[in-house]
């Protein structure tokens, strides 16, 4: 009786399992059949194009570009600055806060030594970080943070929330505040990687972060001569 027992909990413990996989197959199946089905999210996100047609390689370009609109935001020596003061450059931008431990000290470190590898052509691109904590991150917060970690010649900018919001928007910046604790005392989760604007102000590129310092200096060479042959022609 006992060798006929344990006999019939295996076959049970056997096709329920079965099942179990089979349940599991067709709930993939369903879920796939769906998301062929799915419309985009958004008109933008069909003008994005991988960099590579049969593997994501960190890099995506936008095609055609953007057009950003103007903002105005506050930089680390307390002056007024606009997208429009930047034009006549490439920009490599970023978002972050100060109180962050990793992602945003370690992408700043990247802009330097991108900076770096360009060489001669470094003073034709601007690296700028832009806070979306700017109620902890006053310009004398960001100067002393840039100073710090020695990113002189990063342009560090801060505002209202509201206001980073529409420059950080139509490049599909989030962010929210989490963990908070006290007054004063949380994390900001944001959108990482840096984005590329081109010297008219447009949206041409996306970095994913973690991508070598030497791949995005390259891209920029690439990109810094063409526009020089462009103009020559």
């Amino acid at each position: 009786m006992k060798q006929k027992r344990k006999k019939a909990q295996a076959v049970f413990l056997l096709y329920s399992i079965i099942a179990g996989l089979l349940i599991g197959i067709s709930a993939l199946a369903l879920f796939l059949f769906q998301d062929r089905l799915r419309e985009p999210e958004s008109d933008a996100t069909s003008r994005f194009r991988l960099e590579s047609e049969t593997e994501f390689n960190g890099v995506i370009r936008i095609e055609p570009p953007i057009e950003l609109p103007e903002f105005t935001l506050t930089s680390q020596d307390g002056e007024p600055t606009s997208l429009r003061d930047l034009r006549g450059q490439f920009v490599l931008l970023t978002f972050g806060f100060t109180n962050c431990p990793d992602i945003c000290p370690l992408t700043l470190s990247e802009f330097q030594l991108v900076k770096g590898l360009l060489g001669d052509h470094s003073h034709e691109v601007a690296f700028v970080f832009i806070s979306v904590d700017g109620s902890r991150d006053k310009p004398v917060v960001l100067r002393n943070f840039l100073d710090y970690r020695k990113l002189d010649e990063i342009i560090g900018l801060t505002g209202a929330e509201n206001d980073v919001r529409a420059a950080g928007g139509p490049l599909g910046l989030s962010f929210e505040r989490s963990g908070e604790t006290s007054p004063g005392s949380y994390s900001v989760n944001h959108s990482a990687g840096s984005f590329l604007l081109d010297r008219r102000g447009r949206w041409i590129m996306r970095f994913q972060f973690g991508l070598p310092p030497e791949r995005i200096a390259a891209d920029l060479q690439a990109i810094i001569t063409q526009d020089r042959e462009t103009v020559k022609n």
